[in-house]
Formats: structure tokens, sequence, C-alpha cells
């Protein structure tokens, strides 16, 4: 891309699961870059453009090698305007208020929880910003994602962020089947039965539609008022004559 801001925005574009869904339906067997050319891509101006940078600059920065990207491109506004748009999710810290302009271990998201939130909040986000609804999103992961809704109707996030899951192809960093066991028999009598060796309680069951619905609807409202305020014009579709 023209510049490093392009390229973290089309990163995140790509990481969310509407692109996906996009190639999909396309059929396509393989992608050469003459059509990744047409595919959707974010303009940098858009009001939704802060909250995509920072959520993917957040996932991918993982290493000091990062620094330079991370310094480049943050922002002083994120600590007063970024939050999570989920405002359900549990035993998460504030999502932007403690960020540094250096780059530091805790600049990159690290929990298992707190990554699939951010992930969750992307697929909401570019949906708003492709004019996609919360019913087409919703119904879009149900229809097109069998494998991805069957494994997060068994997975569970503890109080630490460590995942917990059912499907042995989905198991949280360093979990055992045994682990899923004692987790469903805590949650049966949580009182007299421990949670498993290295779980923390209380635990949070993933609810990847609700999820999605509470994310749209703050990213929708916040493109609304912008649109309402002059401050954003939505662009026009094109129109070919006959």
């Amino acid at each position: 891309m023209p510049d490093d801001q392009l390229t973290a925005l089309n990163a995140g574009f790509w990481a969310a699961l509407p692109l996906d869904y996009l190639l999909r339906i396309t059929g396509r067997s393989d992608l050469q870059v003459v059509e990744a050319r047409k595919m959707p891509a974010p303009d940098p101006r858009h009001p939704l453009a802060p909250p995509l940078l920072l959520r993917t600059l957040r996932l991918n920065c993982l290493t000091s090698h990062y620094a330079p990207l991370w310094e480049e491109l943050f922002s002083p506004q994120w600590a007063g305007y970024e939050d999570w748009a989920n405002p359900d999710w549990p035993y998460l810290k504030p999502f932007a208020a403690d960020l540094k302009p250096i780059w530091e271990y805790a600049t990159p998201l690290r929990t298992e929880h707190e990554r699939r939130a951010a992930h969750v909040e992307l697929d909401a986000l570019v949906a708003v910003w492709l004019g996609i609804t919360a019913d087409q999103l919703v119904a879009i992961f149900k229809s097109r994602y069998p494998q991805l809704y069957a494994y997060e109707s068994v997975t569970y996030f503890d109080a630490n962020g460590r995942k917990i899951a059912g499907d042995f192809n989905t198991y949280g960093h360093g979990q055992t089947k045994q682990d899923y066991l004692d987790l469903l028999a805590h949650l049966e009598d949580p009182e007299r039965v421990p949670p498993p060796a290295g779980y923390q309680a209380p635990f949070y069951k993933a609810d990847r539609e609700a999820e999605m619905r509470a994310a749209h609807a703050h990213f929708q409202a916040r493109l609304d008022a912008e649109i309402a305020a002059g401050r954003w014009t939505p662009p026009q579709p094109v129109t070919v004559d006959a």
C-alpha cells in the first residue's frame, strides 16, 4: 500500500468475516492481484477508520519488531474516544485508556478472550462500514460458517481470559479434554465442585450472535452520529448507463 496506515487498515478489513464471506460466495479457487483490487477497501477518512486501525494494531503488533509501526500510527485521541464496542464483555480491561505512544509488552492484546473480542468487533465494524445490517451479519455467520458456530457453542473463557473449549480443534492454550469435562462439572455444581486446575471462576460462555449485535449497534450509532452532524457523507452507489 502507499503508506503504513492504509496497509494496516486493509489488514483489518481482510481479517473480518464480511470479506471472507465475499470471497466464499464468488466461488474462486484462488485470488490473483487483479481480483484482489476489486475487493472493498477502507477509506482512511471514514469515521470508523480510527477504531478499525486500533483493533488491527493491537491484534498484530505482538513483538518489539512492530514498535516503529505502532509509534508511527499511534493516536493520542484513542484514550478519550476508543473503548470496547460491546459494553457486555466481562473481565476485560479498558481498551485504550492505558496505551502509550511507545510500544511495550502490554500494547498488543494477549489473552485469548481479548483477542477473540477484538476479532468479533472487527466483524461488526466492517459490516457497518459496508452497509451490512446486524441481521444480515448474523445470517452470514449461521449459514456460511456452521463449523465456527458449532465450535463457539462449546467455548468458555475464565476470569483471566483463558479459553476452554469442548472441541479439540479449538482448545485453548494448554487445555486438555479433562479440563473441559471438569468445567462442565463445576458449572453443574459450582458450590461444591472447583474449577479446572489453572482456571479461575467465574466463566463466560461465548455468544457470537449477541456479541456481534452489540458491537454492530455501537458502530452503527457512531457512524449515524457522524452523518447527522454533517461530518461524513456516505458514498453514493455507482450507476451504469444501459
